[in-house]
């Protein structure tokens, strides 16, 4: 029987949480248009009692603050739902009127997401002064409404775990429970591509959320609270306290904005977000794994080297890789170190939005160039655009953030350090953007003056490349489109020229694990293309390794369509397929966390 299913109904919010992965749609002009409609929720909600679910809740954003929450409710309730749930931010119960009418209305299951015990820590992670004062006295009013009204509400917080705050997890029951609530949901920071820039200064290790949990069952036992993790083995949680540790489970079905038909409709969520260790194998826990940005840091390396040793490139050329994302700064330089010792410098391919933060990102490129295991550094940019099947919802881009790391590049170039060649690489369709999209055409100047300056007196390249035509779609006719596909090459050749930027096409030769279709049509494209730009071939120089996989693409910058190119390779390489959810990494490290949390 389904369980909860519950709706995401937009992106508006009245906080502006550091870790949130929305925070790039909130700063667009009208945000608000896009959320759900009222008619979409109430859609949403009748496709959820029609299917048999028991339960549902709404999430945002933010949602109570639209003017319709408690009306859908209200509708929600008259569907016969036996609970009806809300994620909230707990402000705008501070309001006696506010809580009273939603109670009335059927109201009765209450997530809040409170972050610290104190007002200078919650509201410095919400960005909101007050919001703390706010929701403490919204749990005030829910529990005088609800005893004046004779219900019993659930409430529960979810904690989002960061570095500043992993250890105030007893903390927060000692300050909630006296207020009603018995369940403490905890979760750390989760890294995607809209936040991973952040990576860096809000990634915490399992062994930390341990013994945060460990130094709280004291207090959990104290008011009868459990705790319920989410994104951590249970294996890692549970020995500590069966009774107080609530295993987590994916009962919980999310009707996301973007979907329009079901939920679970966009398959893009299937990413490789988890891998699983030897003991996974017998374990019977209901458990995804681990978190595929707690695989310890030698294991990435490792992975990145045995990529590299896959490919042997021409006299004089650097092999390339990307996928860097979830490597710490000493990581990233070691396995540019150690590609290099196989006998060929490095080209690193990067988004400069990773878990090394541009200053960082500056220093290694500085260091490595100097030592000559770096010989460049390809900046790979994508405009902020709609996201694929979804086209409500905007994909962050990060043209500002190139800017500002090719800033700090050329203040390493001025203050005498060396650097590598440094590059630009777009796929053809987004070059065209720069050029014409009035939202994205004012990023490209100052990004080329960035790209000149850091470049000092050698040359600025612009590498395109065309990506992959969309899996399961004819592909166009490129043959009868060549003229016109020649005269776009044209044009970008000399857009690029007039910026004072050299333009190469670079290609990826054969084109394993592609379709017929596609890769006949891609590769006309490509003809017309070398037709009007000099070409550079980087099928024996480009290698991929278990952080830049196609499905990696839920974290990594590197172009998922050009590691799409490669065959998969067997287990005993950088991923198993047959294997659910796992990388095929040998997490040694944390196998031995593992055997002795009991």
């Amino acid at each position: 029987m389904p369980g909860l299913l519950t709706i995401e109904t937009g992106f508006t919010c009245n906080s502006r949480c550091r870790y949130c992965t929305q925070l790039d749609y909130r700063v667009i002009p009208q945000a608000d248009k896009l959320d759900l409609s009222g008619e979409e929720i109430r859609e949403r909600i009748r496709y959820g009692a029609a299917n048999g679910y028991e339960e549902i809740g709404f999430s945002g954003g933010e949602p109570t603050i639209r003017p319709d929450f408690i009306d859908l409710v209200a509708y929600a309730k008259a569907q016969g739902f036996g609970h009806v749930a809300v994620t909230s931010n707990g402000r705008m119960f501070a309001y006696p009127d506010f809580t009273q009418r939603a109670i009335q209305a059927g109201l009765d299951s209450f997530t809040f997401s409170l972050h610290g015990s104190t007002p200078a820590l919650h509201d410095r992670i919400a960005a909101a002064p007050g919001a703390l004062e706010q929701a403490l006295a919204g749990l005030r009013n829910l529990g005088r409404s609800a005893r004046a009204l004779g219900v019993r509400p659930r409430l529960m917080n979810n904690q989002i775990l960061l570095p500043e705050n992993v250890g105030e997890i007893g903390a927060m029951v000692e300050l909630l429970a006296p207020l009603g609530v018995r369940l403490f949901m905890i979760q750390p920071f989760i890294a995607q591509r809209s936040n991973s820039d952040d990576i860096g200064r809000f990634f915490v290790p399992y062994d930390a959320v341990v013994e945060s949990v460990r130094a709280a069952l004291p207090s959990l036992r104290r008011h009868g609270a459990r705790i319920k993790p989410y994104n951590v083995p249970n294996c890692l949680l549970t020995p500590l306290d069966r009774d107080v540790v609530e295993p987590q489970f994916y009962g919980i079905k999310p009707f996301r904005e973007y979907e329009r038909d079901a939920p679970g409709e966009f398959k893009a969520f299937k990413a490789r977000q988890w891998f699983r260790i030897e003991a996974c194998r017998t374990c019977k826990e209901v458990c995804p794994g681990f978190r595929v940005e707690q695989t310890p840091q030698p294991e990435l390396v490792a992975g990145v080297v045995a990529g590299a040793a896959e490919v042997e490139p021409p006299e004089a050329t650097p092999r390339v890789f990307g996928g860097t994302e979830l490597l710490t700064p000493e990581s990233v330089q070691a396995a540019i170190g150690a590609v290099a010792a196989l006998g060929r410098p490095v080209a690193w391919l990067t988004g400069l939005c990773e878990r090394s933060d541009r200053r960082d990102i500056a220093r290694i490129a500085s260091q490595c160039a100097a030592d000559g295991s770096l010989a460049e550094l390809i900046a790979v940019g994508a405009p902020m655009d709609q996201r694929f099947l979804a086209q409500r919802v905007l994909e962050k881009g990060n043209l500002e953030e190139l800017r500002q790391g090719l800033h700090m590049l050329g203040e390493a170039r001025e203050a005498g350090r060396p650097l590598p060649r440094l590059r630009l690489l777009f796929n053809v369709g987004d070059a065209v953007r720069l050029l014409d999209d009035p939202a994205v055409q004012g990023q490209f100047a100052p990004l080329v003056r960035a790209l000149r300056r850091a470049s000092g007196d050698a040359a600025a390249d612009l590498l395109l490349a065309v990506p992959n035509f969309p899996r399961g779609q004819q592909p166009p006719d490129m043959v009868r489109q060549r003229e016109a596909t020649q005269a776009l090459a044209k044009r970008l050749r000399v857009a690029s020229e007039i910026a004072g930027l050299r333009p190469f096409l670079v290609v990826f030769g054969h084109r394993r694990g592609l379709d017929p279709g596609r890769a006949a049509a891609m590769a006309e494209a490509e003809a017309a293309f070398a037709a009007e730009l000099p070409v550079e071939d980087w099928s024996a120089r480009i290698f991929r390794h278990p952080g830049s996989m196609p499905d990696m693409d839920f974290v990594s910058w590197s172009p998922p369509w050009i590691f799409e190119r490669f065959p998969e390779v067997g287990a005993e390489g950088p991923i198993d397929p047959s294997r659910d959810g796992a990388t095929g990494l040998r997490t040694s490290a944390i196998a031995g966390r593992v055997a002795g949390a009991g």
